[in-house]
Parts: C-alpha cells; structure tokens; sequence
C-alpha cells in the first residue's frame, strides 16, 4: 500500500492558529474534552466540509479515535484519523499478496459462494505463485467458503499472515478441486500500467490500456505506454480503470492533458471548501506542476497528444478518487463513454491536520474531508458514485477473462460500440460457464484518500484516493 504524509503550510498555519484559539475559547467552557479531543474539535470546526454541522455537544471521556469518529457527518464515509497507539488490521489482499478477489453468488451451483480473483499484480507474490485473473477457490487455509465463514475469511486475508487458496474448477455444473496455492506475504512493487494492446479491424484500430492507480512516480511509465499507442496509429482508445483506486491528481491532469485539447492555463478542476476555505480554481499548469513529478513542461503533453473524438473508460464499483476525478473531469474536453458499473462515489479530498509543535504534543493525524470536487463546468456531486452510459457486469461469464481479452464483458461492449466487437470475438464460452449467472456480494479492494496539501491561500494538491 502506498501512503503519503502531509503537513499544512506555515503561512497558511498563522492564519489558522487565531481560528483555532477563538474555537477553544468559546468552546472550552461548554464542552469539557481532553486536551487532544479539544484539539481535535477545533480542528474540524476550522477545516471539515460539514463544519457548521457538528455535533453542538460532542461525547466527553471518548478515545480520539472514538470521538473523532462521532463528530463525522452521515454522508462522510472517507475521513479518518491516524492513532500511532492504535494497531490497523484493515489491509487488504492487495496490500500484502498483490490479488484482489470477489465473493460471488453461484446459479449454478444452487446459491454456493466462490471467490474469484480479480486482479493479480505482475511481478506480485501471488503472481509468483502461479496465481492469475479468473481463478476460482473454495477454501482459505482450510476453511471451506460459504456465507457463514465469508467474514472470517475476508479477516484472515487481510492479515498478512500467510494463506492457502483452495482452486478449483467448474466443470458439467460442479466444482473441481484443483491445486492448492500457498502465498506469503513479500514487499512488492506495482507499475501501474498492466498490460496495452491494439485491435484492428477494417478501418478502426483501437488502443487499449490497463490502468491500476495515478503514481507520479511512474508518470512516464503511462505516457510512454499511450504514445506507443499513439505511433501504431489508433483512432479510438480505450482506458481500464476497473480497479483504479485513484492517487495523485498531477498524474490524472498529466493524462488529460494528453488526451484532450486542453490547454496550459485552462481550468481543469475546481475545489470548493466550507466558508474557512472558500473556492480555489485548478488550471492543468498548476495540477503537473505541484509534486516535483516529472514531467512538468507542458509541450511534453502537446507533443504526446492522440488526436481522438471519444474515449471509452471501462470502471466498477472499486473505480475510486482520482480515477473518477478522470473520468468526471475530462468530460469537458471529449466525450467519455462509461462502460460497467458505478464507482465508488469519493467526490471529495482530505489533507492531513498534525501537531507542529517541538516535541510534538498531539501524537495524532486527521484525515478530513475538506474539499468537494467539480471539473470545469461545475459538474460534480457525484457521491453516489458515477453511473455508466453502458451497465455490463464483468461476473455475467465466467472465469473472468484475463485483462485485454475481447471476450471480457466490458471490453467487448468497447469494442462494439467502436464498430469492430463481431470481428474479433469468434471464440466460444465453455457452456459450464456460459451459464453460470452470477452475482458478486463482496468485492476486495484497496482505497487510496484523496489528500491534499495546503499552502497559504492556495492549494498544493497531492491527491491519493
């Protein structure tokens, strides 16, 4: 997992701090907290988009954690706070073997629960092990799957303490025991572009990319991929970002910039904070430039750029943050056609409230939201996540097709809607599988907060969904 720290600037801090101690002023007297829940208070009665809606009587004699967590608002389903006393046990497959996987719900197996991985990262621990997308199993560590043991199961995958996944395959309507995997955990790293691929058919030829999370780090490693396919020639383009959990906006401006006719000044992103913060406008110069990530000269992009009309972007409900700030925010400049399900719904960021006092008083760090985002035509409010044009269910065929196969559902409907779907799909569907309707219950993911950095009246942004 990739984790960033950032502070809050001092100019901007001199302001604050007079905020800060008016809040504790009027509030000391009425609310008798400890030191650090006063100061968390007063912290998001000065920075929290729902300001005005906290609890006027928070709980007293509540742990940080605890009472931070009764101050959030109903609809805040991201803030959180970092407690070095605490120990977090809320990883992922991800973070520790580098797979994600689904429950799913099988017709043909009368109702029985499978898992199913759904992405495995190459160069990964499991990957290493011979696990791959589309794999099914009925056990971890010996425990059979079923409805009553999902839970536990989900909990012991988390933990990073080694598993065993139980293959299997569908054969005749009945589950084939396999081979077992072993996987531990090992320190990997993950380039965020998967795989890319053309298909060409008549007078069409389309570029395909699979994206997995917005790494400044790793800018180049996207923009070198989509100029390759650039110089074979594509007329249309199609971007994966399924399981994109989002990371840092300058890569999403960098890739828009790309992509569309956008311009250095232009408006790209707008963040709208409570009355503290106010409205703060984001040209793409101002987003490529921000981290010290490379490149930021913007003939780099206009050098780079793909002439296209549309673009297809394929997501699901683990589509997150950064990646739907994409999606949302390119629309201004090209038309986007969705194809899948409807993200996650983080149409806000948050940037990190800690103690800068030597030595440190308040070992804690806040998580806020603070911003609401909308592209460039104060479009936005997507908390319920963004629908697709196109609803297609990438668990209606099993397995799960490997990453740029045609025959994968969500592609496919790509590829149709380019005019060149019939022409490439001419395998068939094991019928085993072909009628197999099924129904995903629980989708393992990883999610990246959006954060961002303040600096004086301006915002410094380094997002990571």
């Amino acid at each position: 997992m990739k984790k960033l720290e950032h502070g809050i600037s001092s100019a901007f801090m001199i302001v604050i701090i007079s905020l800060l101690a008016a809040c504790k002023k009027e509030n000391s007297a009425s609310v008798p907290l400890s030191g650090s829940n006063q100061w968390i208070l007063d912290s998001m009665r000065v920075y929290y988009y729902w300001n005005k809606e906290l609890p006027k009587q928070p709980a007293a004699n509540e742990s940080p954690t605890s009472f931070f967590k009764s101050l959030l608002n109903p609809a805040d389903r991201f803030s959180y706070i970092d407690n070095p006393d605490e120990v977090k046990t809320e990883y992922s497959s991800f973070a520790w073997y580098g797979f994600e996987y689904a429950f799913v719900e099988s017709a043909a197996l009368a109702g029985q629960l499978i898992g199913t991985v759904t992405l495995v990262v190459p160069g990964g621990p499991a990957e290493k092990q011979g696990l791959k997308r589309g794999d099914i199993f009925t056990a971890v560590n010996e425990v059979a799957l079923s409805t009553s043991t999902s839970n536990s199961i989900k909990r012991v995958l988390s933990e990073g303490n080694g598993v065993t996944l139980q293959l299997a395959d569908l054969q005749d309507k009945q589950l084939i025991r396999t081979s077992a995997v072993k996987i531990t955990h090992q320190n990997f790293s993950e380039q965020p572009v998967y795989t890319t691929r053309i298909f060409s058919g008549g007078q069409a030829k389309i570029g395909y990319i699979f994206y997995n999370w917005f790494s400044g780090l790793n800018d180049y490693n996207v923009l070198d991929s989509l100029n390759k396919l650039k110089s074979q020639g594509i007329s249309e383009l199609v971007i994966d970002l399924r399981y994109n959990p989002g990371g840092d906006v300058s890569s999403a401006a960098k890739i828009a910039a790309t992509l569309t006719p956008g311009k250095p000044e232009q408006l790209f992103a707008i963040y709208q904070a409570n009355s503290n913060g106010g409205h703060i406008n984001k040209s793409f110069n101002d987003l490529i430039g921000e981290n010290g990530f490379q490149p930021q000269d913007f003939s780099e992009f206009t050098s780079r750029r793909i002439n296209l009309k549309r673009i297809f972007i394929l997501t699901s409900a683990s589509t997150a943050s950064a990646a739907e700030l994409l999606v949302n925010n390119l629309k201004p400049f090209i038309q986007v056609i969705q194809i899948g399900h409807t993200t996650t719904g983080k149409d806000m960021a948050s940037f990190a409230i800690r103690d800068f006092h030597t030595p440190i008083k308040i070992n804690f760090t806040l998580h806020p939201l603070v911003f609401k985002l909308y592209n460039a035509n104060g479009q936005g409010e997507y908390s319920n996540g963004l629908t697709p044009d196109y609803i297609v269910d990438e668990f209606s065929v099993l397995p799960l097709k490997p990453f740029s196969d045609p025959d994968d559902p969500l592609l496919k409907k790509a590829l149709e809607l380019a005019g060149m779907g019939l022409s490439i799909n001419q395998k068939k569907v094991n019928s085993a599988y072909n009628a197999l309707s099924s129904k995903p219950v629980y989708i393992s993911k990883r999610s990246l907060p959006i954060i961002v950095n303040e600096s004086g009246s301006r915002v410094k942004a380094r997002f990571h969904n």
